[in-house]
């Protein structure tokens, strides 16, 4: 098991190759990869706060603004701050690289028995009469060691760039010292990502052809279809699109589109392709970026068009297998296709043909429209709900058509 410290992911962040390697590890099932409860909580707390921060802020300013401005003016309503919905983001955004080990009720009085007593690793600052911390650390420290305790057949990896309250691992002071007794030899502490990354995966090399080979096989482009569209039945929202009313570089410009009714995904492009041999295989992380088309629903006006866009991620896959047993560990959000996308679909895709649908894209199509209907009844605001009555009959009609 490898537990990390507040300030190891901090440091790593949620996109860099470090949070990637860690995505791969746990992925692959080398070794399970954590943070104790606190250590979640205290990356999700200082977002929030960074948040409720600039929330004041922005009010301040459109109180000042209102204040200077000699005649009445419109400003847009902030409405009330979410701190809870920033937190629960943070929380899913980091649980894609790590789980959380839960934090026992002995280990949380342990820890305030240390900061009320200065044990390290809690301190006290001038003799203690001013102020005594530590409990969070004390919390993240007893997690670890708890962890290990209930877990002899592992070893636990606990990482720390805090060598001020943690030590550098050489040597640990009272009670921590204690803490380890019986652990020696299975609670490794670490103060770099590096120095156990390098135990679990080493640097490879593979060739472009085996990693196009894996990224085009049919097994990869369904998993990318279905992980797209399920992302964006679950947004609810409609997205961008390229949209085309006859050959491609006739009538193409972006539209919203509420979803396809039978998609297409093809490979784009690749990039910053990073191979590792991990056990007996061979994996790699690489930059995508898939151009997905079809039959879409437009919005305005309501009706169906050729359409695509492009959607990048980062994956993970084995390049050296039948099976590349694709992943995707991080996207961005999908969007309209550029220039040097068209020439990943088929040409003839960009004929308007799209009377010819088949019965699973008229299902399909019209599961979409259904869900466009439930998405025009979804905001709590009467206005709003009345200035999408149009959508909600050009959708019947388009339903009672097909």
């Amino acid at each position: 098991m490898i537990i990390m410290d507040t300030c190891i992911l901090r440091e790593c962040g949620l996109g860099s190759s470090s949070a990637d390697l860690l995505r791969t590890i746990r992925q692959v099932g080398i070794e399970r990869v954590a943070v104790p409860w606190m250590v979640m909580e205290e990356l999700a707390a200082q977002q929030a706060v960074k948040y409720q921060q600039k929330f004041r802020a922005a009010e301040d300013a459109v109180r000042a603004l209102r204040q200077a401005t000699p005649w009445s003016i419109r400003t847009m309503l902030l409405g009330s701050p979410a701190p809870d919905r920033v937190r629960q983001h943070w929380r899913d955004a980091y649980g894609t690289i790590v789980d959380v080990i839960p934090t026992s009720e002995s280990a949380l009085r342990e820890a305030a028995f240390r900061e009320a007593n200065a044990l390290a690793p809690c301190k006290a600052s001038d003799g203690g009469k001013s102020a005594k911390t530590g409990f969070r650390d004390a919390v993240i420290w007893l997690s670890a060691i708890e962890y290990a305790k209930e877990h002899p057949e592992e070893v636990t990896y606990f990482i720390s760039s805090n060598t001020r309250d943690f030590g550098d691992g050489s040597s640990h002071p009272f009670p921590m010292n204690q803490d380890l007794r019986g652990l020696t030899e299975r609670f490794i502490h670490l103060t770099t990502l590096d120095g156990v990354v390098s135990r679990f995966a080493q640097p490879a090399e593979t060739h472009g052809d085996a990693v196009r080979r894996a990224l085009t096989s049919s097994d990869s482009l369904q998993i990318v279809t279905e992980e797209l569209m399920g992302q964006l039945q679950a947004r609810r929202t409609p997205f961008q699109c390229t949209i085309s009313r006859g050959r491609l570089g006739g009538d193409v410009k972006r539209a919203s589109v509420f979803g396809f009714a039978s998609p297409v995904s093809v490979l784009g492009s690749f990039r910053d392709v990073d191979a590792y041999r991990m056990g007996e295989h061979e994996w790699c992380t690489a930059t995508v970026r898939w151009v997905i088309y079809g039959t879409a629903v437009i919005l305005a006006p309501i009706g169906l068009a050729p359409a695509g866009c492009a959607w990048e991620t980062r994956v993970l896959f084995n390049p050296s297998s039948d099976d590349p047993r694709l992943t995707v560990l991080r996207s961005s959000n999908s969007t309209a296709l550029e220039n040097g996308d068209f020439n990943a679909v088929p040409a003839e895709h960009w004929l308007d043909e799209t009377e010819d649908l088949d019965s699973d894209a008229r299902i399909a199509l019209e599961r979409q429209l259904r869900n466009m209907l439930v998405f025009s009844n979804s905001f709590e605001d009467r206005q709003v709900r009345k200035s999408l009555s149009w959508l909600r009959h050009a959708v019947r009609h388009e339903l009672d058509e097909n």
